[in-house]
């Protein structure tokens, strides 16, 4: 009973096998080990015991040495006491003299502990020292020590049975373990028989608890999916079978709603079935039994169709009962059972009657087409998918040189020859791409090589002749003979970048070529040299000789600059007679000046034109790349500007433009348009300093004067504004604005009661414009309320002395107005009475220069003196400026100027801060009258 067990559990599987050579290899291991461990612990044994016997042997050697020789019994007593000394293991001692008989001492028989089998096992022989002495009496002396063999046995195995007992435990435990995994794998495996029993008895969501070892969860994992393939594959296997039965009912329902009629019948030819449109045209039905028995048009009889076997398509012509004859395309295919044996045929129907009608009308109109295409200028040419010529119209035929006998049927390339790309190629990728109704495809440029080797440039289209369902069947080619029109082309392309006098670069070829100039030069480091030049005096050519000479002169000038330049420059005709040089590659300014000095020189030298010789000179402007590092246009405009200040040093001259000079106006011009923002903006404001009558302390007027409220810098005076609209028309928009300012004021003073005058300064440019006194005019129109008498006009003497004529009349003319006017500054210009005489302007302002020096500058002091002389002499108003101290004041009534303004009167000050100090100076005024009046009756 217990081997039949043992021999169940052993063939359970794979592990239980492995239970025996798991055994074995333990068993041949343990042996191995045990072997190689009997051996060791026999050499160390044995190592033991030698060392043993050695410490025995030398302290006994040196006790006999000492022993007395007559004293026989002294040599037993020794090796007795020494051997009782000794380890337990030493067997017997044995001393022998040279001629004496060997003394031995024997030890009692040592108690064994280890099993005979085990020590004839181990085969140890006994250790044995010998030790040789030689005596004091000069004779030798032997001493042999003998050791138990039982003791060194009883060592090994002391060893042994510790080592046994670790084995053991080792096995036990290595078998216990292998024990727990053969009942565990048995009990997986009994869940997975359980687990698949139940699935194969039908119970489909039948799935394994995902529990205990790794392997156990993996392994019931892997059922659990399987299970779940399997249920979803039983599931769908009932789902498919359930469609399959709906899609046979679907299949006969759709059979019999199909307008076509179709028929199955037998292998034999008889009449199996057939639907509902075929039973409808032949009103007839299948027999009892749904299977053969019923007849089939004489046209489809078995006979006639028995070779119909591949969907073969044949026209027919039938007559349905009650119906004229119809015009049938008969199909009939093979279908197989599920065993894949031939089971009958399925046919069909349809009705072509209309087809061969449309057949009919096609050709027909192919027929026009033919016509038509024949009688078009263009050449055509169709092919089919394979490239073989289907059609060639007569002006195909002459532009290849083919007829159309010899071009039918021929592959398109050995008729429609190419120089380049072959047409075919174009053909076949028209016919492949999927072209829209309408679009137009894009015509191609190429020459057609005639059949005698003449050559034709053409364009030509090429697109897919396509079915009505869109797939291609061939391909058309429309071309044309566009030789003239290509060699237009070309003309019209050398226009467009030639000068149609010189045949040099025009203004757009001159931008490109520019372009890559400045690409070359900054990528080689070297210099690159733009230059404008501009004929002297061509004008005079043309009105002296006329323009055909003019353009004579022009295209000989355009041949010597062609002649003069590289192969790597380039030059261009700007219009009229500029020309634009771009010489490259030039290592520095001074060789480009060298050069440029012998291209004067060649286009100085006379033209022979006609019968005359006419000379002309050049001047030219250079902008030299990267040191003016600017773009294209920049740099045609600063060889320009160096251009036309090479006419304005006398022509005939050579200037390189300066990048230092064209910054500073840069950033003048900066500097005028913030100017400009600040004035649009309200930055600039008008203060206004009073001029008063030293003697009564009246105030008779005010000066305008311009100041900057900057943002970040605060107010500035007017020699950061002036300076910077000098000569420009900034200048007469800030003119007439101070005017418009300075008369809105006065309007706001005639309101609060004060009837003062002002007076405002006018720069020269701006009094010298022809609409000045028009444009005065209208600016007091805007401010009728105050009176022009009360405007003041101030003109430097410098500026009147100019142009005395015409400044005379522009002030009458402003004067008729009402204005009056100041001369500014007198004493600073060539000051003379005619001068005085001939100008009418009403007052005269002493510069200020002069009048802060008279208290210690005597030339001052007259030349004030003169002016006011001079000024009363005329009957002229004077006004010192730049009173800046009491003493000027007292000096200047002392010389008979009773008018001044300066720092000592009143500061420049806003607009609102001129009533409150004409109050305070009123007040100040009145008390020092007071004060005055009471200290003059003292003094008398």
């Amino acid at each position: 009973m217990r081997t039949g067990n043992l021999t169940v559990w052993l063939l359970r599987g794979t592990y239980p096998r492995l239970y025996v050579p798991i055994v074995a290899i333990i068993l041949l291991v343990t042996g191995v080990r045990y072997h190689y461990l009997l051996a060791a612990e026999t050499d160390e044994a044995q190592q033991q015991a030698t060392t043993e016997l050695r410490r025995t042997s030398d302290p006994l050697l040196l006790h006999l040495a000492t022993l007395p020789a007559p004293a026989a019994d002294a040599v037993p007593r020794a090796l007795t006491e020494a051997l009782a000394q000794a380890a337990p293991g030493i067997a017997s001692l044995k001393w022998q003299a040279a001629d004496q008989p060997p003394i031995e001492v024997t030890a009692p028989p040592y108690p064994a502990v280890a099993p005979q089998w085990f020590a004839h096992g181990l085969d140890l022989s006994a250790p044995v020292q010998q030790s040789g002495l030689t005596l004091a009496d000069g004779t030798s002396g032997r001493l042999t020590i003998t050791a138990h063999t039982q003791s060194l046995v009883d060592q090994v195995w002391a060893t042994v049975l510790v080592q046994a007992r670790i084995s053991a435990l080792n096995i036990f435990t290595i078998l216990f373990l292998l024990t727990l995994l053969l009942r565990a794998n048995a009990r997986m495996l009994q869940r997975l028989a359980q687990a698949t029993d139940a699935f194969r008895q039908g119970y489909l969501s039948t799935r394994m608890e995902v529990t205990g070892t790794l392997e156990s969860r993996a392994m019931a994992e892997t059922f659990n999916d399987m299970a779940g393939k399997v249920q979803s594959l039983v599931l769908s296997l009932h789902e498919t079978q359930r469609q399959q039965s709906e899609q046979l009912h679907f299949t006969r329902q759709l059979i019999d709603a199909l307008p076509l009629p179709v028929f199955v019948r037998h292998t034999d030819g008889s009449y199996l079935d057939a639907n509902r449109a075929w039973q409808r045209l032949f009103q007839s039905q299948p027999g009892a039994d749904g299977a053969a028995g019923a007849s089939l048009p004489a046209e489809l009889a078995p006979e006639r169709s028995a070779h119909v076997a591949s969907a073969q398509d044949n026209e027919i012509r039938i007559r349905p009962p009650h119906q004229p004859p119809l015009d049938m395309a008969y199909y009939e295919a093979p279908f197989t059972s599920t065993n894949g044996e031939l089971a009958g045929t399925i046919g069909t129907l349809v009705d072509v009657t209309e087809r061969k009608r449309a057949q009919e009308a096609l050709r027909a109109e192919k027929e026009r087409a033919e016509i038509t295409l024949a009688s078009i200028g263009d050449g055509v040419i169709t092919t089919d998918l394979g490239g073989r010529i289907e059609t060639i119209n007569e002006a195909a035929q002459l532009m290849t040189g083919f007829t159309a006998e010899q071009a039918l049927g021929r592959q398109l390339d050995d008729v429609f020859r190419l120089y380049e790309e072959p047409a075919s190629r174009t053909a076949s990728a028209a016919a492949e791409r999927d072209t829209q109704p309408g679009v137009l495809q894009q015509a191609t440029y190429e020459v057609l090589i005639h059949r005698s080797g003449e050559r034709y440039a053409i364009e030509y289209t090429a697109a897919a002749i396509r079915e009505g369902s869109g797939h291609a069947t061939g391909c058309v080619l429309v071309f044309r003979d566009v030789t003239e029109t290509r060699n237009l082309r070309h003309q019209i392309s050398w226009h467009a970048r030639h000068d149609a006098l010189t045949g040099l670069y025009n203004r757009a070829a001159l931008a490109e070529k520019l372009t890559h100039a400045l690409f070359v030069a900054r990528n080689h480091q070297l210099l690159l040299a733009v230059c404008m030049l501009d004929l002297d005096h061509f004008q005079a050519v043309n009105d002296t000789f006329g323009q055909r000479v003019g353009d004579r002169l022009l295209k000989e000038v355009a041949r010597r600059l062609g002649a003069f330049i590289a192969a790597h420059e380039a030059v261009a005709r700007m219009g009229g007679d500029e020309f634009v040089l771009l010489l490259g590659e030039q290592p520095d300014v001074p060789a480009i000046e060298a050069r440029l000095a012998v291209l004067m020189q060649q286009l100085a030298a006379p033209y022979a034109i006609d019968d005359r010789l006419v000379n002309i000179t050049v001047s030219i402007g250079v902008a030299v790349f990267p040191q003016d590092d600017a773009n294209p246009d920049t740099l045609l405009r600063h060889a320009d500007q160096a251009m036309c200040q090479a006419k304005s040093f006398g022509r005939n001259q050579l200037h390189v433009f300066d990048v230092q000079h064209d910054h500073a106006v840069q950033t003048q011009h900066t500097r005028q348009t913030r100017v400009a923002r600040a004035l649009h903006a309200g930055e600039l404001v008008l203060h206004y300093q009073p001029k008063v009558n030293l003697r009564t302390g009246e105030i008779i007027g005010l000066e305008a004067l311009l100041r900057w409220q900057h943002p970040q810098e605060g107010l500035l005076g007017p020699q950061h504004v002036l300076p910077l609209v000098e000569d420009t028309d900034l200048q007469v928009e800030l003119g007439e604005w101070v005017l418009r300012q300075a008369l809105a004021q006065m309007r706001v003073w005639s309101d609060a009661g004060m009837g003062w005058e002002v007076s405002v300064n006018i720069a020269a440019p701006h009094f010298h414009r022809p609409n000045f006194v028009q444009r005065l005019k209208d600016i007091l129109h805007n401010c009728p309320e105050v009176s022009p008498s009360r405007l003041e006009l101030e003109i430097l003497e410098s500026a009147a002395l100019e142009d005395m004529q015409y400044m005379r009349r522009m002030m009458q003319s402003c004067q008729a107005l009402g204005v009056r006017f100041a001369l500014d500054d007198f004493g600073t210009g060539f000051s003379s009475l005619s001068y005085l005489k001939r100008l009418p302007a009403e007052t005269i302002k002493i510069d200020q220069s002069f009048v802060r020096g008279i208290l210690e500058d005597g030339d001052d002091l007259t030349l004030v003196q003169a002016i006011v002389a001079l000024a009363a002499a005329f009957h002229r108003h004077v006004v010192a400026e730049g009173v800046e101290t009491a003493e000027h004041c007292a000096k200047l009534l002392e010389l008979g100027c009773e008018r001044a303004q300066g720092y000592g009167i009143a500061r420049p000050m806003p607009a609102a801060d001129v009533l409150p100090w004409a109050r305070d100076h009123a007040a100040r005024h009145a008390a020092r009258a007071v004060q005055e009046a009471a200290r003059r009756p003292a003094s008398t």
